[in-house]
């Protein structure tokens, strides 16, 4: 995955035991969960926006 224009590797997400604060970094697909306390991204924290899988669920939305 990348985080703004960074390809991640295993050593570039978060090794904190427990990350007791987060925050977000906002991409044009999604949002990363950022820990607080090293700075880094969640390894499982990449958020989709919008159902984003390559297809429209505008319809879903209605009922």
């Amino acid at each position: 995955m990348k985080l703004g224009n960074k390809e991640l590797e295993r050593e570039d997400y978060c090794q904190c035991l427990s990350c007791k604060v987060l925050t977000t970094y906002e991409d044009e697909f999604g949002y990363w969960d950022i820990c607080c306390e090293c700075g880094k991204p969640l390894e499982d924290g990449f958020h989709y926006y919008n159902h984003y899988d390559g297809e429209d669920h505008d319809d879903i939305d209605i009922f």
